[in-house]
């Protein structure tokens, strides 16, 4: 007879292992082993009965930004690479058919459905997570019906979703649904009918406590904060480097070691602006007005995305309402996402790449303008900088609606600075091989379309504009 591995597992990470929810959050600092942890449990429990685990990032460029070198390397460490299969793109459990799947989520949401049921989510630096592809994932992630026996998931109960994270920002969608309003979003328990369906207060909101013998009470989150002093494995080595930092710089240990949240990205190029808009209490919700047209704001790609900001104008202020992005479309796809809102539309501002002709000769512009709606390209700035600068200076004017430009906000908070990677330092660039980047330019668009309009009112650029015969009011500033 085999003698039993015992596998050491640490205590606050017991649920992933011994309890079913519907979601399962494991946050905090560095050195709490969350990610190591996390993939054991995956691996445990794929040998116990046949799963299928989706694995998925905000943003995934290859296999290589995914969590599968992690598996592996867990696996190895087990002893039981015998057991699986480690392909290209997926592992499988020769024994039961588990199978661990790696994808992106941004882009790829609706892509999820067709893997066909999957009992377990894992998100590994859930941190960056969008809250389109929050609201979007837990619809798409359905158990089976309550005829059948396995309901789906670990435990049959129907499939589970895990987050792990190191907190950054205190204004990132997953930080806000898991910590800040968990009461909301993720409440320990949910009451349910003898139907199964949750139970209600008059104002909508989900009973979380109750004392009626008629409703089961059914685990719906687990949410636990997990640092350092949890992991009895702690390495001597990285103990030194946080005592070190903590002396050095008490705040920046909170950080990154007790996993304490950061007003701003660390680099962010809008970060006293977007302080600014936070303390001014400038981020809420901020309504469509029928009576006032929508002006967009556009930042234009194809393999990369494509951001639209959506402005209306009030007084000397400007609310912004919406912001949408999407990659992989043509501009059709784009028309008829406008034509779904049911604005009333101003103008559509492109960048200086609106009107570049393509190989059917059919510029975005040119499509545009064919909806009826007017249609400007904003003139490229000389330098970045000066796009930057332009952008810093309307904050102050601007109300955020927190909902519907969440993703918006994301953009413009991340949008940092490059990093040289020999002194640490931040450069003079911005870093736009990021997925941030394309949200904050289309931003610049808005706010160089606005100078654009102060330098048609300086009288000589009026004269010049009536011997071109050009209009002398190119802006929207009406």
């Amino acid at each position: 007879m085999s003698e039993e591995q015992v596998i050491e597992f640490p205590e606050k990470l017991g649920f992933l292992l011994f309890e079913s929810a519907r979601w399962k959050v494991a946050y905090g600092g560095r050195g709490g082993a969350k990610t190591e942890n996390g993939a054991r449990a995956l691996i445990m429990l794929a040998r116990t009965k046949r799963l299928r685990i989706l694995c998925g990032r905000e943003i995934q460029n290859s296999i290589n930004d995914s969590s599968k070198f992690t598996l592996e390397a867990n696996i190895e460490d087990l002893g039981w690479a015998d057991e699986f299969e480690i392909l290209k793109t997926e592992i499988i459990h020769k024994k039961t058919g588990s199978r661990f799947f790696f994808m992106g989520l941004r882009y790829n949401i609706n892509k999820v459905k067709s893997l066909g049921r999957i009992d377990i989510v894992w998100i590994d630096e859930a941190d960056k997570l969008s809250r389109t592809v929050l609201d979007k994932l837990s619809p798409t992630i359905r158990g089976r019906s309550d005829f059948e026996e396995d309901r789906g998931g670990p435990f049959g109960n129907g499939p589970e979703l895990w987050l792990f994270y190191n907190p950054d920002l205190d204004t990132d969608e997953v930080y806000v649904r898991t910590v800040l309003k968990k009461e909301h979003y993720m409440p320990d328990y949910v009451y349910v009918d003898d139907k199964g369906e949750p139970i209600s207060n008059k104002d909508g909101s989900l009973i979380t406590e109750s004392d009626n013998p008629l409703y089961t009470r059914v685990r719906y989150a687990i949410v636990v904060k997990v640092n350092y002093w949890d992991n009895k494995w702690f390495p001597p080595d990285l103990r030194m480097e946080m005592n070190v930092l903590r002396s050095a710089n008490e705040n920046r240990y909170l950080e990154v070691w007790e996993g304490q949240t950061k007003v701003v990205l660390e680099g962010a190029i809008y970060a006293d602006e977007l302080r600014e808009v936070l303390s001014s209490n400038r981020r809420g919700h901020v309504p469509y007005d029928p009576s006032r047209p929508v002006y967009t704001f556009w930042d234009l790609g194809h393999n990369d995305k494509t951001a639209i900001w959506f402005i209306q104008r009030v007084g000397m202020e400007f609310n912004i309402i919406r912001y949408y992005e999407d990659r992989l479309k043509k501009m059709p796809f784009y028309i008829q996402y406008l034509q779904s809102l049911n604005y009333t539309y101003g103008t559509h501002y492109l960048p200086h790449d609106g009107s570049a002709e393509t190989l059917s000769n059919v510029t975005p512009e040119k499509q545009l303008k064919a909806t009826g709606v007017k249609v400007i390209v904003v003139e490229r700035p000389s330098r970045k900088s000066v796009g930057i600068n332009a952008a810093r200076s309307v904050f102050p004017l601007c109300n955020f609606d927190e909902l519907n430009t969440a993703d918006g906000w994301q953009c413009l908070s991340r949008y940092a600075y490059k990093v040289d990677e020999d002194t640490g330092t931040f450069s003079k660039e911005p870093d736009h091989n990021t997925p941030w980047s394309h949200g904050a330019d289309g931003w610049q668009t808005f706010a160089l379309s606005l100078k654009t309009e102060t330098d048609s009112k300086k009288p000589k650029r009026t004269v010049e504009r009536k011997i071109l015969n050009l209009p002398t009011n190119n802006g929207w500033m009406r």
